[in-house]
């Protein structure tokens, strides 16, 4: 009995530290952790200004570029002015480009680390409650039925404790199972 108030505990526990929303597109629910949120929102400020600036940076460029151009041109420069100042105008938009491509890989390595920690978390969840761990991933879904039918027969049938701990064992690799499925 103290081991039901254990889980009931850290369920508790570990879900009060999340949101838990239905999916659009996809059966089941999906869990945000509330702790990555604020850094999230500060990403996706920085690169709206990253993508700002570089917009900025480029199109200052090519109008100074372009003013250059034709004073040159009145000074009646040669064809070679306006090739260097393009090749000026090529050489800094890819520094641009480059330097917006690592960063966005950057935090596209953050957002794998989050998606990483998402699925530990749903197998440690499958570890211990698996109908609940198929339940957020599929709804109410006929994978969910069995692992609760499984959990139910484990524990309230008076069965030897190596057959429990066998019809546990299924339901929790039918929630793992699950897990790698949809993460």
């Amino acid at each position: 009995m103290n081991r039901n108030w254990f889980l009931f505990a850290f369920a508790l526990v570990a879900l009060a530290s999340c949101s838990v929303e239905k999916r659009v597109y996809q059966p089941g629910y999906h869990i945000e952790w509330n702790h990555f949120a604020k850094q999230d929102v500060q990403q996706d400020v920085s690169q709206d200004a990253m993508q700002d600036a570089s917009r900025d940076v480029s199109q200052d460029l090519s109008e100074n570029l372009e003013i250059d151009v034709a004073q040159d041109v009145a000074q009646g420069a040669t064809q070679d002015v306006a090739q260097d100042a393009s090749q000026e105008l090529s050489q800094n938009l890819s520094e641009n480009l480059s330097s917006n491509l690592e960063t966005n890989v950057s935090q596209a390595t953050g957002q794998s680390i989050d998606s990483d920690l998402e699925m530990v978390l749903f197998i440690v969840l499958a570890l211990f409650l698996p109908a609940l761990t198929i339940f957020l991933l599929e709804g109410f879904s006929k994978n969910f039925w069995l692992a609760l039918l499984l959990m139910i027969l484990a524990f309230a049938l008076p069965l030897p404790i190596f057959l429990k701990l066998m019809i546990q064992a299924i339901a929790t690799v039918l929630a793992i199972a699950v897990v790698f499925h949809y993460l």
